[in-house]
């Protein structure tokens, strides 16, 4: 059984770790566990995520971010995300900005357990110099493409809707927008959390089998987290709770106000 509690899980993660979060924007961000990572005082995370939000904004208030590796920080049709800018302009932070293929082309490296992967993505953005990619050459054509190393992340940490305690995990149909980069970053992780609204017997999970996305061999532990993703959507159960949001917006980015607005 993989089931455990949300600070035996964030036990498990260590000072330094490269940490990948779940979730795009403000669709199914893995907050609780975010905060679990907060409360056990880890420090020196090297943050990455395709979309961040309010997990980004949670994790630089409290200190524990030594880099965010992202395409996009932000809090959607609610603006900018205050913490995050005012990180990256006082450099309390590293800013690894990526092009979204390019950041989903190392994961997809590190899960097809290859040395690098052969892309145009990024070509001509800024993006590029910031890692310093190598090239490769086309041994067919000649031509040159952008050699993606693997990202291997230490800790893949997601939030969904539902799993056995063997770790077998569903997503509701219809699946959101960019749920599979989820699955990617599990996969391309050395171990995985998952979050979920609800756990249910194997029993359950078999008479639906379409909606399993992610195999008990592939999580480490499972976290029964109702509401876990809050106030970003986790569907079926709850849309974006426009509430909390825009008055963590109205606040300036003050962490507080977030959980004073959440539904007793």
């Amino acid at each position: 059984m993989k089931l455990v509690d949300a600070s035996l899980a964030a036990d498990t993660v260590r000072d330094g770790d490269t940490v990948y979060f779940g979730g795009t924007v403000l669709d199914r961000k893995p907050m609780e566990l975010t905060r679990a990572l907060i409360r056990a005082g880890r420090r020196d995370l090297d943050v990455v995520t395709f979309a961040g939000s309010l997990e980004i904004e949670l994790l630089v208030a409290a200190g524990s971010v030594r880099s965010v590796a992202a395409a996009y920080v932000g809090l959607g049709r609610f603006g900018p995300a205050p913490r995050f800018v005012a990180g990256v302009k006082a450099g309390v932070f590293d800013d690894l900005e990526y092009s979204e293929w390019s950041l989903l082309g190392r994961l997809r490296a590190a899960s097809m357990g290859i040395p690098f992967l052969p892309t145009r993505a990024g070509t001509g953005s800024e993006t590029l110099a910031i890692h310093d990619f190598a090239s490769v050459a086309d041994p067919y054509s000649g031509d040159a493409y952008v050699a993606l190393p693997p990202l291997q992340p230490d800790l893949t940490v997601l939030h969904a809707w539902r799993a056995s305690p063997g770790g077998h995990v569903q997503v509701a149909f219809p699946p959101q927008h960019l749920w599979d980069i989820d699955v990617l970053a599990a996969r391309a992780a050395d171990r995985v959390i998952v979050g979920v609204d609800q756990i249910v017997s194997e029993e359950a999970i078999a008479s639906s089998p379409e909606h399993t996305r992610l195999f008990g061999f592939e999580v480490d532990m499972v976290v029964e987290l109702p509401g876990g993703s809050w106030p970003t959507s986790s569907p079926p159960d709850h849309e974006v709770d426009e509430g909390a949001i825009g008055a963590y917006v109205s606040s300036g980015g003050e962490p507080g106000t977030v959980d004073s607005a959440r539904p007793s």
